[in-house]
């Protein structure tokens, strides 16, 4: 457990000398960032939507024409 704590530490270090090395190196790191985070999101609502689809009933989604 103290390796993942002292590794989170180091790369915390490292992603903020990278940044504040040169702004175009911020730039990149925080793009990076975004399109991660967006990709983790996106991966989390078809995750959750892929759960709770089974637990709505059918004529919940089905639209009746009048």
């Amino acid at each position: 457990m103290v390796w993942i704590i002292d590794n989170l530490v180091t790369m915390v270090e490292h992603f903020t000398t990278a940044a504040t090395t040169d702004p175009l190196s911020a730039i990149g790191i925080l793009f990076g960032a975004l399109f991660v985070t967006a990709a983790a999101g996106a991966f989390g609502a078809l995750a959750v939507g892929g759960l709770i689809s089974p637990l709505v009933p059918d004529s919940a989604t089905i639209q009746q024409r009048r």
